[in-house]
């Protein structure tokens, strides 16, 4: 055997399937975003009439949203410390048992406090399941990823789209505990999507890779015996870069004994990045992001109340949100085929532009009393709404170093969380003592109008900070 067939030797790496089982990975991905996710617009339909029986008003709305927020927000925070010690299968059996048991209790609800305690156990699984769901598609698909996410993601928008008609017609039918049962019949579901969710380590594939390095035929020059050295050097390559099947399992049981020697108060400690606390946090793309989120969600879930206080219909407001909903979807399939073109601009600056028509469709929305002027104007707000849920986790990998992405999310996730609590009860505090929706309305915009200023003042100034640079220096050397 020579010397440059021994440099030429079949070294093989294990790579994510992009494709096989990952297309199993697909439909349980997708499985989980429509129980958790799809039917969200219409909980003010579904429970418009346990608002009314249990007495509660905006107050008492806003806060329980503040905390289902909270709950959806911390618990996807802890989705990765758990899995140092727990297999994704069975964080997402307990995310299951968590989101099953919230839903099939609510059909029985009589009582303010058991409705809220419902609805914590029910978000808990929804911030596991967004965490895991996401996690496992990075794992299974890297030239795919854009794909996998856009799919999964559009999919459930076409179900919410015709989500409010089927909670109109279940109403209609069963009443909200007989919809309430129904939902429950989808939520089961998500025991399939874990099931489906094999490891990826069973399905890596093995490719064959040939290298050639100058490094490699540098030693092989010097080496008395180049056929020994270069079968060394091949052997220490793979060991150091890629995996097998062996090493694999034997990684794991370390993270395994490792992990279990660790507190819990070290593991906390160790999720939580505190240089990353303090500059991105009071970034615009920390807390602007967070607090946006915020005043999307309030609309969302004060929409159906605000559309029956102008004296609308069901039907009319079922097609309200529709609409809605079917402007989400068409955003969604303009971002997949024009994704390529829209890499020309910067995420920020189009993230700009959806904060923009947020606000203008809103004011637009209430300063008309026509039904077909504001149906239309809620269409337009879901390109809006589009915008600001699908390039938030692009406008965080832009802003932190790769590294600290996972963090970011989880920052941004917990500061969402904590601005539901704070601000959700004021907000409905105020529509209560003022009797008016629009009001509440009028607040939630002005959140957006405030994160556009802010951001337009930094990107301004980034601009003509790198400006006044070459300036300086020029006046230096002269």
């Amino acid at each position: 055997m020579s010397a440059k067939e021994a440099v030429k030797s079949k070294n093989y790496e294990l790579v994510p399937p992009d494709g096989g089982w990952g297309y199993a990975i697909w439909i349980a991905v997708i499985i989980n975003m429509i129980a958790t996710t799809a039917f969200m617009g219409s909980f003010g339909m579904i429970f418009n009439e346990l608002y009314e029986k249990l007495e509660m008003g905006s107050t008492s709305i806003t806060l329980l949203n503040g905390i289902n927020a909270l709950c959806v927000a911390i618990s996807g925070f802890m989705a990765g410390p758990l899995l140092k010690f727990m297999s994704k299968r069975q964080l997402g059996l307990v995310a299951a048992f968590f989101l099953n048991l919230g839903a099939s209790s609510l059909i029985f609800v009589n009582s303010r406090v058991v409705f809220f305690l419902c609805q914590l156990l029910q978000n808990l699984g929804v911030g596991l399941f967004y965490n895991l769901s996401m996690s496992i598609i990075n794992e299974y698909f890297v030239k795919r990823r854009l794909l996998s996410i856009s799919l999964t993601q559009t999919v459930p928008a076409i179900v919410s789209m015709f989500a409010p008609q089927l909670v109109k017609m279940t109403l209609n039918i069963y009443g909200f505990r007989g919809t309430l049962f129904l939902l429950l019949a989808v939520n089961v579901h998500t025991l399939v999507s874990v099931c489906l969710m094999q490891p990826v380590s069973w399905h890596y594939k093995k490719v064959e890779v040939l290298e050639e390095t100058n490094v490699e035929m540098k030693v092989l020059i010097k080496s008395k015996d180049p056929v020994e050295l270069a079968v060394k050097s091949n052997s220490k390559d793979i060991d150091d870069t890629k995996y097998s099947e062996k090493e694999v399992e034997t990684d794991v049981e370390l993270n395994v004994s490792n992990d279990k020697n660790n507190s819990i108060k070290k593991l906390i400690l160790e999720a939580i990045d505190l240089s990353l606390i303090k500059s991105f946090l009071l970034s615009n793309a920390g807390l602007g992001m967070a607090l946006c989120g915020f005043c999307d969600l309030t609309f969302t879930l004060i929409l159906p109340q605000t559309l029956y206080s102008m004296n609308w219909t069901q039907d009319q407001v079922a097609w309200a949100i529709s609409l809605s909903s079917f402007g989400d979807l068409v955003t969604r399939i303009l971002f997949i085929f024009g994704s390529t073109w829209l890499l020309r601009f910067e995420s920020q600056k189009i993230y700009l532009i959806g904060l923009v028509l947020a606000i203008a469709t809103r004011i637009g929305m209430l300063g008309s009393e026509n039904v077909t002027v504001i149906l239309t104007f809620l269409l337009i707000l879901g390109t809006s709404r589009c915008i600001i849920l699908l390039l938030m986790p692009q406008v965080i990998a832009d802003t932190v170093r790769p590294e600290q992405f996972t963090s970011a999310i989880g920052v941004s996730m917990l500061a969402f969380g904590c601005i539901n609590v704070l601000l959700g009860p004021v907000i409905g505090a105020v529509r209560d003592l003022t009797n008016s929706y629009p009001t509440a309305i009028y607040i939630t915009t002005s959140g957006f109008a405030i994160v556009l200023i802010f951001w337009i003042v930094e990107i301004c100034y980034k601009k003509n900070k790198h400006k006044r640079k070459p300036k300086k220096q020029n006046l230096t050397t002269g």
